[in-house]
């Protein structure tokens, strides 16, 4: 399943060499005698299959005679995922004289889809060679039905999706094809018995004739106000534009409550056709609102068309609940922010929101020296939980003093609180700690993490990486690893391609698996909950990890993790957070260790990714000898104890160049670094003045969704081809990831790094240096081993990469990391093709989910 992008058509080795297998599929007979060959089906064959579309528009798709369970029995969950092409057609009509027609498309449930135009559109390629230089254009669907969640539900006389895909079609008739895949994660195991059903929907419309930008405020944010003071200092609306317009700019903001609310648009917003973007909107509150307000009044400036340009005004009115603090017990209420944190004059990435459980009873500020606040929670949600509109916030355990924060991970499914959702995390706890602060409230800079299910993994997977950050952790239910949840023992990949690049694409996982990290939670309290009879996260992953953290600890029984198996309950039940044994163990948490006591009684730090990893004890690695390599560092490990007692921190590592020490937990605290020189280590001259980061940041590919600002994408000038990409991009990191991002010309790239403009925000070059003038400026400084010595080629390092042959019978294209311009934290793709199709090949690689194994990446498509 997580191959998905990586893969091509499954009928590619069964067609002629001159034909495409995606066009030789949507117009090839129905023919219900024709096979092909496949390791699931009766006599390891599969056939043509129809399936009907029901009333409510989803199709079922379904494989009753497949003998699933007999898979199950050798290849358990593995064996019932599998990947299905299906095909219809699709008329579009001719809206009065337009030559184009706009629609609007959601794909729910699906991986992506395509439309080639039928055999008698006169835009169907007519030759052979016509059709390997015409890409098939795939376009990322809906998969986890973001589409029914609050963000995704528009208004009633629509049938389409806030998160539905603009295009710009000709009228004609079009054969559309679907690829959609069987995953346990999403659709669940159907149990003994019975087949699995992959459930999907197609829904499309005619765009509405709009002339202008329009609001989607369905996607904003907005925080609730208490005693007349907004929880946030960030709000943020959606903005569309509809196919067929001209480029639009919000130039400005607006606010009828200007003498109690200030607004500020950070920068100005450009919007393609086709595109929604997510206007960020900077709030300082000057006093507090009347009790009585529910709204106010924002008006977004709006410039349009060149060369005669004109002015237009979008009003919003963002809705808010209001809370005052009366006699009664304060109810969870919504607080927003910035995630991550933009650079002082940037635009933020997203504006998120997160849900706050306070306590029966918050305590005011009064802070003395006699008075222990209790620790925050900090409580991740599973997968496909909406951690706003759900009774998530009603399972949290209800503790004197005890308040819980519940970020979302930027939605329902995030990146299974990595990356992203891991930096939404955090943000979420500090604005948490700034806006109790704000309306006078007493709360602990101390947190507990806590999650279940998919969260109980993101619990580890945070504790792990930033240890010094928590006093403990209760995880519930939670995974391993992506790969031992539903194993990768089936990948297709497995029976082609040279294990040892395997090796290299399995290691940019490396980061984001749990159990290499787990030397960094030695004698971290820990309290684990599982259910012993739990049928989605076997009680296994759990134990394995009691297994694993005992072993770094030297300890046959650890006094630190507890296992807590509860008899005859499944994956979920009603107080698996709120259990006396989760109270106990919060109420009941041992003082903090010091962190002199910590290096005394030693531990490994471990990380494959210093930007995604804090530090133990005031210890951190900040760089590594071999980036994507695993690095550890011995700090007073037992098994060198005694060694050389003269020193009292005795500091071993493997793969490290660099490392940072802070002499006390206080921001003005001292910090030295020491690099590894030979088999000692070498104090810098110079201490650094605030938080080192690495000298550059690292892979794996998906880091480039994290993002510190705005996404910008840079495309040649005048280039249809490379615009309709970007906006593909652009439209598939809103849906998957609700992050903004903007797209501009390669004249206006360059313009913005001369001027130090471009941001913090990640940078997605599409085209080569011939085409894109940015691209030509960035493969210069020769920051990567990358370049072009003249069309159709290009050098990785000494090896000439071309198409062979006046026919072009190798395709090729490359999705490859770079250092951001101006930024150490930042990073670069660029994305080219030595034709069309090489292009759209890379253009497919470039990552939207967790899991996938992506680092700097050449493809090929041999048609010879």
């Amino acid at each position: 399943m997580r191959e998905h992008p990586l893969m091509g058509s499954p009928l590619a080795p069964f067609v002629d060499l001159n034909e495409d297998p995606d066009r030789n599929f949507a117009q090839r007979p129905y023919d219900e005698s024709e096979t092909w060959p496949s390791e699931l089906g009766q006599g390891g064959k599969v056939r043509w299959k129809r399936f009907p579309v029901g009333a409510d528009g989803f199709t079922n798709v379904v494989y009753p005679d497949i003998r699933w369970d007999q898979l199950r029995s050798d290849h358990g969950w593995v064996a019932l995922q599998y990947q299905v092409t299906l095909r219809n057609t699709l008329c579009v009509p001719r809206i009065g004289l337009k030559e184009k027609t706009p629609i609007r498309i959601d794909l729910i449930q699906g991986v992506e889809f395509a439309l080639i135009p039928s055999t008698s559109s006169a835009s169907t390629p007519s030759s052979s060679s016509e059709i390997l230089q015409t890409p098939v254009t795939w376009y990322n669907g809906d998969i986890y039905d973001f589409a029914s969640t609050p963000d995704g539900i528009r208004d009633q006389s629509t049938s389409t999706s806030n998160f539905a895909r603009s295009l710009l079609l000709d009228p004609g008739e079009y054969l559309i094809l679907v690829r959609a895949i069987y995953e346990i994660r999403m659709f669940g195991d159907p149990g003994v018995g019975n087949p699995p059903v992959i459930r999907m929907k197609v829904q499309i419309e005619v765009e509405e004739e709009e002339d202008q930008a329009v609001l989607v405020e369905g996607i904003g944010k907005v925080p609730d106000v208490i005693e007349g003071l907004f929880m946030g200092n960030w709000i943020s609306v959606g903005v569309r534009l509809p196919e067929g317009l001209e480029v639009v700019t919000v130039m400005g903001v607006e606010s009828t409550f200007a003498n109690s609310i200030t607004v500020e648009l950070p920068r100005e917003v450009k919007i393609m056709p086709g595109q929604t973007r997510l206007v960020a909107v900077k709030l300082q509150q000057k006093s507090a609102l009347p009790a009585c307000c529910r709204s106010f009044e924002v008006r977004l400036k709006i410039r349009a068309g060149y060369p005669r340009q004109h002015t237009r005004t979008l009003v919003w009115h963002p809705k808010f609940q209001h809370l005052d603090l009366g006699d009664e017990a304060l109810p969870p209420f919504r607080i927003s922010f910035a995630s991550p944190p933009p650079a002082q004059t940037g635009t933020p990435a997203h504006i998120s929101h997160a849900m706050v459980v306070p306590p029966r009873r918050p305590l005011p500020v009064q802070p003395t020296s006699e008075k222990v606040l209790p620790p925050v929670i900090l409580a991740l949600h599973g997968a496909g939980v909406d951690a706003i509109a759900s009774p998530w916030k009603e399972t949290m355990p209800e503790i004197p003093g005890v308040w819980a924060v519940l970020p979302t991970g930027r939605n329902e499914w995030g990146e299974d609180w990595h990356g992203g959702s891991m930096e939404d995390v955090w943000a979420a706890r500090d604005a948490f700690s700034d806006l109790s602060r704000h309306v006078g409230f007493a709360t602990s800079d101390k947190t507990i993490l806590m999650g279940h299910s998919n969260g109980g993994q993101g619990a580890w997977h945070l504790a792990a990486r930033y240890a010094d950050r928590i006093v403990g952790l209760v995880a519930a239910s939670g995974w391993l690893t992506i790969q031992h949840y539903v194993p990768y023992t089936e990948t297709t990949s497995t029976h082609y391609a040279d294990p040892a690049l395997v090796g290299i694409l399995s290691s940019s996982l490396a980061p984001y698996n749990n159990d290499l990290y787990l030397s960094n939670l030695v004698d971290i309290p820990i309290l684990i909950i599982h259910g012993s009879e739990d049928d989605n996260v076997p009680p296994r992953h759990s134990k394995a990890y009691v297994n694993l953290i005992s072993s770094w600890a030297g300890k046959q029984a650890s006094d630190t993790v507890k296992l807590v198996e509860i008899p005859r309950k499944g994956h979920w039940w009603e107080d698996v957070l709120r259990s006396t044994h989760v109270t106990d163990f919060i109420v009941d948490l041992p003082p903090q260790k010091s962190w002199d006591e910590q290096r005394r009684q030693g531990f490994t730090l471990t990380t494959a990714n210093p930007q995604e990893s804090g530090g133990r004890a005031g210890i951190r690695i900040v760089e590594l000898d071999i980036p994507g390599r695993l690095a550890r560092l011995d700090v007073n490990a037992r098994q060198w104890r005694g060694d050389n007692p003269a020193f009292p921190l005795d500091l071993r590592g493997t793969n490290i160049k660099r490392i940072e020490l802070r002499t006390k937990p206080m921001a003005d605290g001292y910090r030295i670094t020491m690099r590894k020189h030979r088999e000692s280590w070498v104090q810098e001259k110079i201490a650094q003045a605030g938080p080192l980061t690495p000298p550059r940041a690292y892979g794996p590919m998906i880091r480039i969704l994290s993002s510190r600002g705005s996404i910008t994408l840079i495309i040649p000038a005048t280039s249809p081809v490379h615009r309709d990409i970007a906006k593909r991009v652009a439209h598939d990191i809103f849906v998957y990831h609700r992050m903004d991002s903007e797209i501009i010309d390669d004249r206006e790239g360059l313009i913005r790094v001369a001027g130090e403009r471009i941001g913090d925000g990640s940078v997605v070059v599409i085209g080569r240096p011939e085409e894109n003038l940015y691209a030509n400026w960035m493969v210069k400084q020769a920051k990567v081993p990358l370049t072009f010595p003249t069309k159709g080629v290009f050098l990785l390092e000494d090896k000439l990469v071309y198409d062979r042959g006046a026919a072009k019978k190798l395709v090729i294209g490359l999705i490859s990391l770079y250092p951001h311009p101006t930024s150490a934290s930042g990073l670069a793709v660029l994305i080219a093709g030595n034709d069309d199709v090489g292009l759209e090949l890379a253009t497919r690689l470039f990552p939207l989910r967790t899991g996938v194994p992506v680092s700097t990446t050449l493809v090929q498509r041999t048609m010879s």
